[in-house]
């Protein structure tokens, strides 16, 4: 409920988030069983240059050290560590398709403290929160007379550019781009990335749509489909049936392994979704494998927390994650002695195979909300998009940022 106090502040945040929708961004409240849930904050925090350039750097560094595990892992000498990702052994196949690039779309959620920033994990497959850091971002920021520094236009476009001049799309075919068709959040993040793709023949199917058989994926006028934009994890297509029980979704798995579809975010960006690839890079690293540099090591070490495949934080508060989990789905982050000090109550993700991680604190910001101020913690997102840094995605919340954390604008003063 909003507090009296606060009617003005919300008639102000109704004002924007009506601008917003009618730009796209229609999402600023969510629905869940205890009522609406503000999701779009009209606060905008700001960087300052010299931490703009240093998250910048450390995104693009970060992504040059996931890009070499990547080819290690798909190298002969790399390839006995694959059965470490934890993946479902059904996406095994999928996942070694190669790719030159390990993701075009990638989100980075990092603890940035001062002069501090660490990696809290890799969204490279389906993330999300690129049509709040693009559209969203810059209403609030000219609320505010403020500066968008964000370029997520810029780099979906570049993105585009790079995956179709490797994939080779014929222009004559169309590529398709697909979502549950019912979820907004969703289908109107793709339909932002699909108005940034330069390829002549473009369309939306919702995901409901799509006809997928023994013999290929196809729409429902029998078109086939052979490129494919997804914003749909590829370990949930294990567990997809039809109505009438053929296994659809093993289906559509054997169709990108035998690449009678290509996708983008490619399969590698399933691949190096798992949370295991942290351990290995920190593993390797602290054995001084021959893979990294001395200059790679001090990167890891600098923005890299101490991630293992087994616990070994006896005294050290540290968190456990589910390699799979996505929006702080089953995580748990655990004190000194073992305790459970808080947790996610997602089990979808109690199945999958688990990593320890260091805790770090994330520091505290004040909001304003519809109940009024607000203090939680803040998440800092960093886009690499076609392999280069593009913008920020802040997110305020309780200590495991999950689907109801709050996003807020980003400036550079």
């Amino acid at each position: 409920m909003i507090s009296p106090q606060n009617v003005t502040y919300f008639k102000r945040w109704a004002l924007l988030h009506q601008k917003a929708k009618e730009q796209g961004f229609g999402w600023g409240m969510l629905e869940e069983e205890d009522g609406w849930h503000q999701y779009m904050g009209i606060d905008v925090l700001s960087f300052s240059p010299k931490q703009w350039d240093e998250i910048r750097l450390a995104t693009e560094r970060i992504g040059r050290i996931y890009q070499k595990m990547y080819e290690f892992l798909m190298s002969e000498d790399g390839s006995p560590l694959f059965s470490r990702l934890a993946l479902p052994v059904s996406t095994w196949e999928v996942a070694s398709v190669s790719s030159s690039l390990f993701s075009y779309i990638v989100r980075f959620d990092l603890v940035v403290d001062g002069e501090a920033i660490k990696l809290l994990e890799g969204n490279t497959d389906t993330p999300t929160g690129i049509v709040e850091s693009a559209t969203a971002n810059r209403l609030l920021c000219d609320y505010h007379r403020k500066r968008s520094p964000n370029r997520i236009e810029e780099g979906l476009c570049r993105a585009w550019k790079r995956w179709l001049a490797e994939t080779a799309v014929p222009l004559e075919k169309t590529i398709y781009f697909t979502s549950y068709g019912w979820h907004e959040e969703d289908r109107e993040t793709t339909q932002f990335i699909q108005r940034h793709c330069p390829h002549p023949r473009t369309r939306y199917i919702p995901i409901e749509d799509i006809v997928v058989s023994e013999s290929g994926v196809y729409t429902k006028e029998g078109m086939p489909i052979e490129y494919l934009y997804r914003l749909y994890p590829l370990e949930f297509l294990e567990h997809d049936y039809a109505e009438t029980g053929e296994p659809v979704g093993k289906w559509m798995l054997n169709h990108i392994a035998n690449q009678t579809v290509k996708l983008l975010n490619p399969p590698s960006a399933y691949m190096m979704q798992s949370k295991a690839v942290m351990a290995l890079i920190w593993e390797t690293c602290e054995q001084s494998h021959p893979l990294w540099s001395e200059e790679e090591k001090e990167w890891i070490r600098l923005y890299f927390l101490p991630t293992y495949q087994t616990n070994q934080f006896g005294g050290i508060p540290h968190v456990v994650k589910p390699v799979l989990g996505r929006e702080g789905g089953g995580v748990q982050i655990m004190d000194a002695k073992g305790n459970v000090v808080e947790q996610d109550e997602e089990m979808w993700y109690a199945e999958y195979e688990k990593v320890y991680q260091q805790y770090v604190e994330m520091p505290s910001v004040t909001i304003e909300t519809w109940d009024g101020p607000y203090t939680g913690k803040l998440l800092v997102g960093s886009f690499l998009l076609g392999g280069e840094p593009s913008g920020l995605f802040l997110r305020v919340g309780e200590r495991i940022t999950g689907n109801l954390s709050m996003f807020v604008g980003v400036s550079v003063e």
